[in-house]
């Protein structure tokens, strides 16, 4: 499930710095908005953070909002339940999110690419080595991060 993700350290130019894992809620989420849209960080009870698109595909519902529960979390307009490692909705639904890639620095530093995953790409948050990052942390297409209720 969490693999290691190699960014490559040299181009951290399209990764968000989204604080310490400790300053994401717990069983919340914090929403980062940019250009194409926002992305919902989640911090599970168990597990690393994850990284999905905030619009449920049903009615765009915010999902960082919504409850979270394991490694999954609620739409808080209809309750459709959705994995935070695959994307998938719980059956009997079809739908899926787009989700993006999370890295923990081994100062906890929370990471999440702008670049969202394949399909097939693994999800979930990996350990890597602190990173060099560019200056500004926060590049360009990235105008605010703000904490979802709980």
């Amino acid at each position: 499930m969490n693999a290691l993700i190699d960014t490559g350290h040299s181009d951290m130019t399209d990764w968000i710095d989204c604080g310490t894992v400790d300053q994401l809620p717990l069983r919340g989420a914090r929403v980062i908005r940019h250009a194409g849209g926002s992305i919902a960080v989640f911090r599970p009870a168990q597990g690393l953070p994850a990284a999905i698109n905030n619009a449920c595909p049903h009615k765009a519902g915010p999902l960082a909002d919504g409850m979270v529960h394991g490694r999954s979390v609620s739409c808080p307009l209809h309750g459709r339940v959705f994995d935070l490692d695959s994307g998938r909705a719980a059956a009997p639904d079809r739908d899926c999110v787009t989700r993006y890639p999370v890295a923990v620095t081994v100062d906890g530093r929370v990471l999440v690419r702008l670049r969202p995953l394949s399909p097939a790409a693994p999800a979930g948050a990996a350990i890597m080595p602190n990173p060099v990052m560019p200056s500004p942390v926060m590049p360009g297409p990235v105008t605010t991060l703000t904490e979802a209720a709980e």
